[in-house]
């Protein structure tokens, strides 16, 4: 039997969009826009696709994101923040990150699964 997690109470909306890179992490940059997310920020989602100047943001559900930092995600909750190089890392003492749920790492490749 497979696991497969994609499409599962996925959600993405449609903002205006400043500078943004498709699969990289968005943040609030205005009224109803968002931008790349710089390091530290707690992400708002995951661009999808960006046209003229507007983003489909994934806001909920299911992706897959490359991590960094000297500390790896752990399998469960993590409260998590943009890295600022399309990436999420943990949150340090002190930062308000996103809680998400992983539930796959490749250590490897410095990627992991998880739920928005």
């Amino acid at each position: 039997m497979s696991v497969a997690f994609n499409g599962i109470e996925n959600l993405v909306v449609t903002f205006q969009a400043g500078t943004v890179a498709v699969g990289s992490p968005a943040a609030m940059s205005a009224n109803n826009t968002v931008h790349n997310a710089s390091g530290g920020v707690v992400p708002v989602g995951i661009v999808r696709n960006q046209r003229n100047d507007h983003a489909a943001v994934q806001v909920k559900g299911y992706a897959e994101l490359e991590y960094s930092g000297s500390t790896a995600p752990s399998l469960g909750w993590n409260s998590l923040v943009a890295d600022g190089s399309g990436g999420l890392r943990v949150a340090s003492t002190g930062e308000t990150g996103r809680a998400c749920l992983v539930v796959s790492l490749n250590t490897a490749n410095k990627t992991m699964g998880l739920f928005l």
